[in-house]
């Protein structure tokens, strides 16, 4: 029989087969999709150094988002979520075939306190984690976004300053944006609002041979002055102000 002696199909016979294939496809196609987007993730792998953020609280987070399958899940919306609490920094995240998630925490630094409240990170990020019970770290306060600032101008003067063997616990900038410091010896330094560097300065200039061998005595060492500073001694003794060059 040669192919022309071949039965033929009719022609809508011919259609009807390619709709049920076509169909069949498609629904093949749909099932194949339905898994796939649904392919369960069962296994949560948190890494990075997590110090400050609570690792239940994270895995809960990262489920919830889960749940929505392998595929489906959405990886900009799980970032967002976790990027929200107060000491998470940054968060990377990955699918790792076949039913993994890992997920990898960068939390802040903190380098001070910021007005009682919350804490500048080394990068100079302000954020508020509200159960911060940090020891150590240098109290700066001041006006409402003055912090990164503020943090900066602290990083100077501790330049200045530690060759003297000096710290700074504290640095206060008032509403008239005068300074003050604190150090870690017990004894406050007043430099005013005009001529900041300058008077620090003069500061570290008269520290060592002036002031260092009486520090013990001293309270505030006031730098408001031309061409000199006043003291206030711990045991009362009146500010008696001392020239010196500017």
């Amino acid at each position: 029989m040669t192919a022309e002696d071949a039965p033929q199909l009719p022609g809508h016979t011919i259609r009807t087969v390619a709709a049920v294939l076509a169909a069949a496809v498609a629904v093949a196609g749909a099932a194949w999709w339905w898994q796939t987007s649904h392919w369960p993730v069962n296994v949560v792998r948190i890494d990075g150094t997590v110090a400050h953020t609570d690792r239940g609280h994270l895995k809960t987070i990262v489920t919830r988002h889960a749940q929505a399958g392998f595929f489906a899940m959405d990886l900009g919306a799980l970032r967002s979520d976790l990027v929200a609490l107060p000491w998470v920094r940054d968060a990377s995240l990955r699918r790792i075939w076949p039913d993994t998630l890992a997920v990898v925490v960068h939390e802040h630094t903190p380098a001070v306190r910021w007005n009682g409240d919350s804490l500048i990170s080394r990068g100079g990020t302000v954020y508020t984690p509200g159960d911060a019970a940090l020891e150590g770290l240098p109290r700066l306060t001041g006006p409402e976004g003055h912090g990164p600032a503020m943090l900066e101008r602290m990083r100077t003067f501790a330049a200045a300053l530690g060759p003297l063997g000096l710290g700074i616990v504290g640095l206060h900038e008032d509403a008239r944006r005068a300074w003050r410091i604190e150090l870690d010896n017990g004894v406050t330094v007043r430099l005013g609002r005009d001529s900041v560097d300058a008077r620090l300065r003069r500061f570290v200039r008269v520290w060592p041979a002036v002031l260092a061998p009486r520090a013990d005595d001293i309270a505030a060492v006031d730098l408001r002055y031309t061409n000199g500073f006043a003291v206030a001694w711990r045991d009362g003794e009146p500010k008696i102000p001392r020239q010196g060059g500017a």
